[in-house]
């Protein structure tokens, strides 16, 4: 049975390796052509306005729009080509009228299959990766899988340790960010303003995970009578609260980080579906971080297995060696024996 499954898996797992490197060749050159086609070609669009869109922390995106009446509508669920994506100096200089260069293919649709591309070739790249590795596994005693099997675990256990700060470095930016943001809304002179709903949205998820969402799309004025679209993505309680109109506030300088008071029970439980990422990211810092510490308080004790683990090296490469010259006198011997042997035959 065992001999069977060995056999199926050395028939089974090249040829889905090769399927798999032909669909990540043939991903990449669609992806490649996608993202050409996306950064060459252009046309001129004349602006209708502009909006923005504000995550539940603040987090900024600035729209030119290229439909009328688009900037009064949830962002994410205008048509394609209603909205594109400018810089906020862009934003700040653009005005109802001007004239903008922007990509061809710049819509929802073609950023979405550009990142199910990349998710298919991560996805085709396992079996491979999975092959080379159950080589390895299977044949390591075997001298020419040496040079490789050591850069492989190596960059194993680089990949890991690199995925994980990675993710540490986003988790600790992403909050860094929340604080800056939350710092920027709160202080400083505070403007208090009427805003009107002119559209909403409630993404519900039910399900084990539970994660919801909540938009309004909003029009106010700041202190200098300046008309501002956004969409704001709110607490719950906020949602329910504003079917048309909200009071929100915002600093004197910064129109843009706006914010809404008050606070109910239900808003707990929310925030904490929002923010389980960022207590994920603290806990694993705290584990790494006795890791750390047990390695340095056992320092001398690593130094000595490692020492002693070269010396095991070491002593069994002197015993390969004396075997090896062993057997090659004994090799020497049996054919000097048998040289012997056949000239007494001879003299005889």
């Amino acid at each position: 049975m065992k001999r069977t499954k060995i056999i199926t898996l050395h028939f089974a797992l090249p040829i889905l390796s090769l399927v798999c490197l032909a669909f990540l060749v043939n991903e990449s050159i669609n992806l490649c052509t996608l993202i050409h086609k996306h950064q060459t070609e252009t046309e001129k669009v004349t602006v209708e306005g502009k909006t923005i869109s504000s995550d539940l922390y603040g987090n900024l995106e600035y729209y030119a729009v290229l439909e009328k009446d688009a900037e009064s509508r949830v962002t994410h669920l205008t048509d394609d080509g209603d909205l594109t994506e400018v810089s906020r100096q862009e934003f700040s200089q653009l005005n109802q009228g001007d004239t903008i260069d922007i990509n061809k293919n710049d819509s929802t649709t073609e950023r979405t299959v550009m990142y199910q591309s990349i998710a298919l070739i991560a996805v085709y790249m396992i079996a491979p990766i999975y092959y080379i590795c159950f080589l390895i596994a299977r044949y390591q005693n075997i001298k020419t899988w040496k040079w490789l099997s050591w850069p492989l675990l190596r960059t194993v256990q680089f990949g890991f340790f690199g995925i994980l700060a990675a993710i540490l470095i986003y988790g600790y930016g992403s909050m860094g960010k929340i604080i800056y943001n939350t710092f920027q809304a709160y202080t400083g002179g505070q403007y208090e303003t009427k805003a009107i709903v002119t559209d909403r949205e409630a993404d519900i998820n039910g399900g084990r995970f539970e994660s919801n969402y909540y938009y309004l799309s909003i029009m106010y004025r700041d202190q200098d009578s300046n008309t501002i679209y956004m969409t704001k993505e709110v607490r719950p309680s906020v949602y329910n609260d504003s079917l048309i109109d909200a009071t929100i506030s915002f600093p004197e300088d910064n129109p843009y980080h706006i914010h809404v008071k008050g606070f109910s029970g239900s808003d707990i439980l929310f925030y904490f579906n929002k923010l389980w990422l960022y207590v994920i990211v603290i806990i694993l810092t705290s584990l790494l971080t006795l890791v750390v510490r047990f390695i340095l308080g056992n320092s001398s004790h690593w130094r000595h297995r490692r020492k002693r683990r070269i010396q095991s090296r070491k002593q069994s490469l002197r015993d390969r060696k004396k075997h090896r010259t062993k057997m090659k006198h004994k090799r020497y011997q049996e054919k000097e024996r048998k040289r012997r042997n056949k000239n007494k035959t001879r003299d005889a």
